[in-house]
């Protein structure tokens, strides 16, 4: 596998280049013209194992932090370009509205058990 470059892209268009070859080194690929933007990693020949190895190559690649769980759910090229481009924390807004919610129904499940008893 070559190594990906350790600095954060300076354009989207070079960042969707770095992960095309992220993925041509992972899948075995001579080239990143061979990787489609619009299919999924598994789809793409990808398995469980390489994906773990996909994001030892792009974690590099972002400001943030990059989980394997963030490349199953973003599962394209395009997709995990858009991930890595996104430094303004959006992840973390929503996993703070997320908590947010889970306590509101907590509460309410809460009140409608001691309404209940």
């Amino acid at each position: 596998m070559n190594d990906t470059v350790a600095t954060t892209p300076t354009t989207g268009t070079e960042l969707l280049d770095q992960v095309r070859q992220a993925w041509a080194d992972v899948l075995d690929l001579d080239t990143g013209d061979q990787v489609p933007d619009d299919v999924n990693f598994l789809e793409a020949g990808g398995s469980s194992l390489l994906l773990i190895m996909l994001w030892e190559e792009l974690e590099p690649l972002t400001e943030r932090t990059l989980k394997v769980s963030d490349l199953f759910q973003h599962s394209t090229v395009r997709a995990q370009a858009a991930l890595l481009a996104d430094t303004s924390g959006a992840e973390e807004r929503l996993t703070e509205l997320g908590a947010r919610n889970r306590g509101g129904l907590l509460g309410r499940a809460r009140r409608d058990q001691s309404v209940s008893e």
